[in-house]
């Protein structure tokens, strides 16, 4: 057959039919779209950790935080860079937290008792997620937090202990328990602590002490205070304040004069930080299941 006659028997394809011959392609999967399977959920997390090497809670640059540790572990777990949503309140360097809270929002099919293990295997000794659960829509660690209680211990003994030099602030000299005592009850209730505030000044001082108590136990004095919101270094100024008073350096009254003159120079230097502790973050009923 002539070339002219194979031309004649060759038909053009029409476009559609070249379209349909395309291979098909497999479907893209937006990265900002989470995938079939994954739920967008908030989680509160309860975290401890031992403050001695930690310059405080909040994330600085070149320096050793909590929050910088704990998103370390997130970023190995889920493969992605993630930060905490937020953080029930900042604590400073060298102190530690039983029970600290944060808020997080991620995409994932991980389970929270495998996530809870999961991160526990990321992170440093001196941190541990001890709780982790799903939280409401819109929940956040500071503003839904309506207390906050810390502890503070004192080595109240002429000899100093080296098992407890970590964890309590020595102080040799005798106190009158029942004169701090006396010193604290004025401390109660909503004043204005501009007094026992350090740093930076803030506009709002006034806050509310709803329990504030003092026992011995042994050669230990331990101040667990109870408040709606704290200052910088306030519990810290407070205590260092009553052991002013045990000592007889200050009276009761004069304390309660120091705290409406509203003047920080009256009082005497903040007591130490690896001494306190964040205990417990109070929330709704919702999360108190304890």
């Amino acid at each position: 057959m002539s070339l002219l006659g194979l031309r004649g028997l060759m038909k053009p394809v029409p476009s559609s039919s070249l379209i349909a011959m395309k291979q098909k392609k497999k479907p893209v999967t937006s990265a900002k779209q989470p995938m079939r399977g994954w739920n967008r959920c908030q989680y509160k997390l309860t975290i401890e950790y031992d403050g001695e090497y930690f310059f405080g809670f909040q994330r600085q640059t070149r320096k050793r935080t909590v929050q910088a540790e704990l998103e370390k572990a997130l970023k190995r777990l889920f493969r992605q860079k993630l930060k905490i949503a937020s953080a029930s309140g900042r604590t400073d360097a060298g102190v530690h937290a039983a029970k600290q809270v944060v808020g997080l929002k991620v995409d994932s099919r991980i389970p929270p008792h495998k996530m809870l293990l999961g991160l526990n295997t990321y992170l440093p000794e001196d941190i541990a997620v001890i709780q982790l659960e799903k939280a409401p829509a819109g929940f956040h660690a500071r503003f839904w937090a309506k207390r906050k209680t810390y502890q503070y211990r004192v080595w109240n003994n002429r000899i100093r202990s080296p098992l407890r030099r970590r964890k309590t602030f020595h102080y040799p000299f005798d106190v009158n328990l029942a004169l701090i005592q006396q010193a604290a009850r004025y401390l109660l209730g909503r004043h204005d602590f501009k007094s026992f505030q350090s740093g930076e000044s803030r506009a709002h001082t006034v806050r509310t002490l709803c329990a504030l108590a003092i026992r011995r136990k042994g050669s230990e004095i331990i101040f667990t205070v109870t408040g709606d919101g704290f200052l910088q270094h306030m519990v810290r100024n407070l205590v260092g304040a009553l052991l002013m008073v045990g000592r007889g350096r200050i009276t009761p009254d004069e304390l309660k004069k120091i705290l409406r003159g509203r003047d920080r120079r009256h009082l005497g230097p903040t007591v130490p930080a690896h001494a306190l502790t964040l205990v417990r973050v109070w929330y709704p009923e919702l999360f108190e299941k304890k």
